[in-house]
């Protein structure tokens, strides 16, 4: 009779204990589908609101819902497909709006950081098995694919449908970079062991040096300091594209004027120029740093010159562009601040306090102006794309090229400015220690001593 007990005791306790792990598994992939339902329901509302206040809507309300989705997978980098062409042929947009990629991305962090923060506290009045950060993680992400898969075969069936094997490789690869991201910053170096067992021993074949790096204090003022320039980079990008359009304000207005002509479709179009605007703030930075970027095939726009472009799609947004021809000395001038905040910031996160080596500061700033070229070369790259076929196929920045750039200009300026910025530190904090010396001084500096009376 006690056997049996004991029997029962144990068989209902692996019960419980494979519920709580079913539980658990389950919240993850429904914080998955909510992620990916939010970013869904965000984008349709507003189109829906569009579509409202829209005076002559020549479509129903399935086909907004359609855009939505479609915007929803661009905004994981994945492209669609206009099949009403002027030649019937069907042509991809392949553009990926920056501005509405951080709606997916910041959706994911969360669901991803408060994964692992359940997963990592877990509660002391219900114990129970611990289910390990990577089952949680992968959980989280089948929910989010299973309604990406959904909406990939909602908009199969309209006149905007989404590119299947772009769709399959963006979602994905967005979601899994987005998790990566959210674990390390998370987790930190742990996170290692969330990856599968052959890459962590890959990992630990890397000479003791690097892998002590790292993670070290060097890579972590190295990764503020290119975040710092990266930044500045687009700061200085934006501001270039704004000028432009400042000094075209009256062609920018003619283009919007005859784009729509009533308040609620003036309204779209200056949304639809505010979400490209952080692309707009890239190809700034590619024209400042050197490369510059192309506007249809064959055509480069840089601060050497602009050479002749093909028609291109009416947006006031591209009426800020130079004309074609050499460059003049005002938009060189403009040109170089790009550069020049990037190396003034990465400088100056760098150096830090100054107390450091300065073959420290000097490989801070190598490794910064490093990752400030590989953030750049990613950032180029999905800042572009194609708006058609033919002429209308290249888009934007060369990714490699502007990274390069990037690079180059960091690591040739940034390095040294980083090491006259700590020896400038240096003298400066010295400077108030020998003026603390004892004994009055004169209006040269010398000691000044008093005289006896009489």
């Amino acid at each position: 009779m006690s056997q049996l007990t004991e029997r029962g005791t144990t068989l209902s306790s692996h019960g419980r204990d494979a519920a709580q792990r079913s539980a658990a598994i389950g919240t993850a992939v429904v914080s998955g589908v909510t992620a990916a339902g939010l970013g869904l329901g965000a984008l349709a509302v507003a189109v829906l609101l569009l579509w409202v206040v829209s005076p002559y809507p020549d479509t129903g309300p399935s086909r907004a819902l359609h855009l939505a989705a479609g915007l929803w997978f661009m905004a994981h980098g994945g492209g669609l497909v206009r099949e009403a062409t002027s030649t019937g042929t069907p042509a991809p947009v392949g553009l990926t709006p920056l501005l509405l990629a951080a709606l997916p991305v910041w959706l994911l962090h969360r669901a991803a950081r408060d994964t692992l923060a359940a997963a990592a506290d877990p509660r002391p009045a219900a114990p129970g098995p611990t289910v390990a950060p990577r089952t949680l993680l992968g959980a989280l992400l089948a929910g989010y694919l299973l309604v990406a898969a959904g909406a990939l075969l909602y908009t199969s069936t309209g006149r905007l449908p989404a590119a299947p094997l772009s769709v399959l490789l963006a979602v994905p690869g967005t979601a899994l970079a987005t998790l990566a991201a959210t674990a390390w910053h998370a987790l930190g170096p742990d996170a290692v062991a969330l990856l599968p067992a052959r890459l962590p021993r890959a990992l630990g074949a890397l000479p003791a040096g690097l892998r002590a790096a790292f993670p070290g204090p060097r890579f972590a003022a190295a990764g503020r300091a290119a975040a710092a320039a990266t930044l500045a980079l687009l700061a200085a990008g934006a501001l270039l594209t704004l000028s432009g359009l400042a000094l075209h304000a009256g062609r920018v207005g003619a283009e919007l004027a005859r784009l729509a002509p009533d308040w609620a479709g003036r309204c779209t179009v200056l949304l639809l120029c505010l979400v490209l605007l952080p692309n707009a703030a890239v190809w700034g930075a590619a024209y400042g740093l050197g490369p510059g970027f192309t506007v249809g095939a064959g055509s480069t726009v840089g601060p050497l010159g602009s050479s002749p472009r093909p028609p291109l799609p009416h947006l006031p947004l591209l009426d800020g562009l130079p004309e074609p021809g050499p460059g003049s000395w005002p938009a060189g001038v403009l040109a170089l601040l790009v550069p020049a905040a990037a190396v003034l910031l990465l400088a100056r996160y760098a150096v830090g306090d100054g107390h450091r080596s300065w073959r420290w500061t000097a490989g801070t700033a190598a490794v910064a102006a490093g990752l400030c070229g590989v953030a750049t070369a990613v950032l180029a790259g999905l800042a572009g794309g194609a708006l058609g076929r033919d002429a209308l196929g290249a888009f934007g920045p060369l990714w490699w090229l502007t990274g390069l750039a990037a690079a180059g200009w960091t690591a040739l300026a940034g390095v040294p400015a980083a090491l006259g910025l700590r020896v400038w530190r240096r003298r400066a904090a010295a400077r108030p220690a020998r003026g603390r010396a004892p004994g009055r001084r004169g209006l040269l500096g010398l000691p000044f001593r008093r005289g006896r009376a009489g």
